[in-house]
């Protein structure tokens, strides 16, 4: 049995992956502090209306014969450059990276991505005691 299968540990394994691209940009944003005319960077987290349309790479489970399955796409992680008016102060040298918003977004990162392994783990402790029987 391959637990990558299974709902809840592709979701949460989608949702680290998208966590680490997204930290990694948030990195370079701040690594980027001082170059002249740098804008802040991002990555565009997919939405309900995404994954309801089919651009997330997660699929519905087929529990019956008469079922079908939908064929799933690429999760949609482009970077995009963050919008001007959400820019509150830009650097002589015209950078516009504001080093308290990226570091708000590292934590709200690392809290999701400490969540998103929380529920992996527990789900992985789940089966284990299921398998092993009740309590042990």
């Amino acid at each position: 049995m391959n637990l990558g299968n299974l709902n809840v540990f592709s979701a949460a394994t989608v949702k680290m992956g998208w966590l680490n691209q997204r930290q990694t940009v948030l990195a370079q944003n701040i690594a980027n502090a001082d170059t002249p005319n740098y804008r802040a960077k991002d990555l565009k987290a997919p939405t309900f209306s995404k994954i309801m349309n089919g651009n997330v790479n997660m699929q519905m489970s087929k529990t019956a014969m008469g079922h079908m399955v939908g064929a799933g796409a690429k999760i949609d992680a482009r970077v995009i450059k963050e919008r001007n008016k959400d820019v509150y102060e830009v650097s002589p040298n015209e950078n516009a990276v504001v080093m308290e918003e990226q570091l708000m977004k590292v934590s709200e990162s690392s809290m999701n991505y400490k969540l998103a392994s929380s529920i992996y783990s527990k789900n992985l402790l789940m089966f284990k005691m299921a398998l092993n029987g009740s309590g042990r």
